[in-house]
């Protein structure tokens, strides 16, 4: 009897943690800082001046000219150093995009 007690309340919690929340998604400040955006722009004074700084991004450019800087950089500056990052999931692309958007 004590084993199959065992065996139910392991086997719980084996179910409770497979079908608990996963992992969480990465915020639009953290994926900037986990992708060194920070390298090369600057945000408040901080990072670096290698390209235009990240303030008023969200003001100079629409959600369209966002989407392309970050999945295709060299259409709009066709010498530009910086990645694509089309390889993101969409999840955090849009993160991404909303913390960009929201530096107005």
């Amino acid at each position: 009897m004590r084993t199959w007690a065992g065996l139910a309340a392991t086997l719980a919690l084996s179910l409770a943690w497979a079908c608990g929340p996963g992992p969480r998604e990465p915020s639009g400040p953290e994926l900037a800082r986990r992708l060194e955006c920070f390298a090369c722009h600057a945000l408040q004074g901080q990072g670096g001046n290698e390209a235009s700084p990240l303030d008023g991004v969200g003001a100079r450019l629409s959600s369209v000219e966002l989407q392309i800087s970050l999945t295709h950089p060299r259409r709009r500056h066709p010498g530009a150093k910086m990645p694509s990052f089309a390889y993101l999931r969409p999840e955090e692309r849009q993160a991404l995009l909303d913390f960009l958007a929201a530096l107005k």
